[in-house]
Formats: C-alpha cells, sequence, structure tokens
C-alpha cells in the first residue's frame, strides 16, 4: 500500500472543511470551527481519498475534573 498523500485528504469537524490539499481549507472560517467545538459531540470525518472503504471510531474526552476526582481514591 501507497503511503498516506496528505495533498488529497480532506478533514471535517461536522460539516466544516477544515484541510484539505496539504493544508487548512480557504473556505475555513475560525467562527465556524469555535461553533462546532462548542458542541458536546463532534463528528471528524477524515477523507482519504484512497478507495470505498468506512470505520466508525468511538472516543471521548475526560475533563481535568474526571481525571482528578477518580485519582483520589484507589480501587
Amino acid at each position: 500500500m501507497a503511503d498516506l498523500d496528505v495533498d488529497v485528504l480532506k478533514l471535517y469537524l461536522d460539516d466544516v472543511l477544515v484541510a484539505e490539499n496539504g493544508g487548512r481549507a480557504a473556505s475555513y472560517r475560525e467562527e465556524d470551527g469555535q461553533r462546532v467545538m462548542q458542541q458536546s459531540d463532534i463528528t471528524i470525518r477524515v477523507v482519504l481519498n484512497r478507495g470505498a472503504a468506512k470505520a466508525t471510531l468511538w472516543t471521548c474526552d475526560f475533563s481535568y475534573d474526571y481525571v482528578k476526582i477518580n485519582a483520589s481514591y484507589r480501587s
């Protein structure tokens, strides 16, 4: 399999195109990115342009308070 070509990759945060052609998308506006980042759930979509395939990955961001609370006791 060939190396990933970042010049054909597209990166979206929900419906906002953030990166394409190896850099920041010309249509990207900071206000749009900030709007998406304020949401509790965000879909990140990466279009690799390497054929027909699809995968879903679920993850989370542990807040500072969550980690602090759970680090304060031992099970």
